[in-house]
């Protein structure tokens, strides 16, 4: 079965002839959707593949915070939701393979191979890593067959990708992870934070860091996983949760951070929060 929506797509696995799976699912949002609600998969760990935006899954009292290109793994039977927060904009892909080998082969492979890469999964749940340019192609191809399944060679083809999946998230999950934030990002985080008041221009975090613009908007978008105004924006709507319940007017808020009209400012907020400011504040106010 096919769950699909215009930014949203779930594929029952099983349906496929996948007894050791039970969905993949993609979304690129293009504004906030209402969050997760704590929930588990019996039986299954979930793979969760982060590819713009934000994500965030709360597990018990921890938060795991997930940007642009991180991994994320949850174990089977563990109740997990995105906490206060909504599901973000931004590009998520999920799989659920299930762990009982006698359930079935998982994508034709022997006992031995599918628990070797099901066990080294297991061994990185709930730890965030890095994913790949390559393996993001190898989603998206996953995407296409499933919404293309008419012949025994599509299937084949289905089989193969998600085995080069789990594959390819075992060798990224061995790889030596960076400590991030970097010195540089922190740097230009202070900068940012200072500037909040007013237009933060590409060009000039560019400049500010040493780099050229278009080198600066590579390397930051490798760094935080999102372009440089996407990040300044985010950082402005942080301020903007706090500044609303003490400031007077919407409008006062608005251009106390640089935005050139409450209009702007209101389609940025709901873009982020999924509220506009003032049903954010009315909110707030009745907690």
């Amino acid at each position: 079965m096919d769950l699909a929506s215009q930014d949203r797509r779930v594929y029952n696995l099983q349906d496929f002839g996948i007894k050791r799976a039970l969905f993949f699912g993609h979304y690129r949002y293009k504004e906030v959707k209402p969050g997760l609600s704590g929930h588990q998969h019996p039986g299954a760990l979930e793979i969760c593949f982060c590819m713009k935006g934000k994500q965030y899954y709360k597990i018990g009292d921890h938060l795991y915070e997930l940007s642009g290109n991180d991994i994320f793994v949850v174990p089977p039977d563990t109740i997990h939701s995105t906490g206060e927060f909504p599901e973000d904009k931004g590009e998520l892909f999920w799989l659920q393979i299930i762990l009982d080998s006698s359930v079935g082969k998982l994508c034709n492979m022997s006992t031995k191979q599918s628990d070797f890469l099901l066990s080294a999964l297991l061994d990185k749940s709930q730890c965030i890593f890095k994913g790949s340019f390559q393996l993001k192609l190898i989603l998206e191809k996953l995407v296409d067959y499933l919404g293309n399944v008419d012949s025994i060679l599509s299937r084949i083809m289905v089989d193969q990708l998600i085995t080069q999946i789990l594959l390819e998230t075992v060798i990224l999950s061995k790889k030596v992870q960076q400590s991030p934030p970097s010195i540089k990002l922190n740097s230009l985080d202070k900068f940012i934070q200072k500037n909040l008041f007013r237009i933060v221009y590409v060009d000039e975090m560019a400049n500010f860091m040493g780099m050229s613009t278009g080198y600066f908007k590579a390397w930051f978008k490798k760094e935080s996983g999102m372009p440089p105004k996407e990040y300044v924006n985010r950082l402005k709507i942080d301020q903007a949760k706090m500044d609303l319940l003490t400031t007077k007017t919407v409008t006062e808020v608005a251009f106390g951070l640089g935005f050139g009209s409450s209009q702007y400012f209101a389609t940025t907020f709901k873009k982020f929060t999924g509220y506009t400011p003032k049903s954010y504040r009315r909110l707030q106010r009745e907690v």
